[in-house]
């Protein structure tokens, strides 16, 4: 035999859910403040000892949530994903043999 419930006491145990939620954000003290705003600009700055080579890539916001506007050394490179970049990253700078 299955447990079944009236539409009674379900619109109760909903009463008193909504009041236990209610109770709960009275006693926290109101709403929580918001939070702080994003920084979507982000710098890469690579540097190799070796060869005293500098590189600085500037991420701007792009036209999208996951896209950026990609700078290198003040040169505009095109909008792309954090995972292109990093791509690009690696393929710029290939791996120097050490003396």
């Amino acid at each position: 035999m299955t447990y079944r419930t009236t539409s009674k006491a379900k619109k109760l145990w909903s009463e008193r859910a909504n009041a236990a939620r209610e109770r709960k954000r009275l006693a926290s003290g109101g709403p929580l403040p918001p939070p702080p705003p994003i920084n979507d600009e982000i710098t890469i700055t690579v540097t190799r000892k070796l060869t005293g080579e500098v590189a600085k890539f500037e991420l701007l916001p792009g036209d999208r949530a996951d896209n950026y506007s990609v700078y290198c050394n003040d040169r505009h490179l095109g909008i792309m994903g954090i995972t292109r970049v990093c791509e690009g990253i690696r393929k710029a700078l290939p791996r120097a043999r050490a003396i």
